[in-house]
């Protein structure tokens, strides 16, 4: 099942979040313009539903580097005015939530993380704080019983 951006194909679970006051948070600024922009996406599921993470993470303060603009896709935006490597520990700090293999954005662990790059599907080992936000990277956060399908975001028809 293809998922197409501005469509609701996750539950809205999370309230309104991020912090930022115009300040850098660990690592991560106001975007001065968009010389460099690209996407990943953040999916988060909690036994099998996949949850959508708030809208307007980093847009508080000003535009942060790594932003959302909704609640339904997970896409991460990030621009930056250089080429520039963030990781999933930095856009965390920025939503105020913690994150770990024994608990991630308040459910507890054992947590989960996957990666899907170019379609293939991997199970991340290493710190998960370290995962690299790449152009059209998606990140699976699985906690509890895992989803019986993945739906695949069809970068191809959104522009992004």
């Amino acid at each position: 099942m293809p998922l197409v951006a501005g469509t609701a194909n996750s539950l809205k679970y999370f309230p309104a979040g991020g912090s930022g006051t115009g300040q850098p948070i660990a690592g991560v600024g106001c975007a001065p313009n968009e010389h460099y922009h690209i996407h990943a996406m953040l999916s988060f599921y909690h036994d099998g539903v996949r949850l959508g993470i708030p809208e307007h993470i980093g847009l508080n303060g000003c535009a942060y580097e790594l932003h959302t603009h909704d609640s339904t896709t997970g896409v991460i935006h990030i621009e930056t005015d250089v080429t520039k490597q963030f990781v999933l520990g930095q856009f965390f700090a920025l939503w105020g939530q913690p994150m770990s293999r024994s608990g991630a954005a308040g459910f507890p662990g054992p947590v989960r993380y996957y990666l899907i790059d170019n379609g293939v599907l991997t199970l991340y080992t290493g710190d998960p704080a370290t995962i690299l936000l790449t152009a059209h990277r998606e990140v699976l956060i699985v906690t509890g019983s895992a989803p019986a399908t993945v739906p695949r975001y069809d970068w191809s028809t959104t522009g992004l």
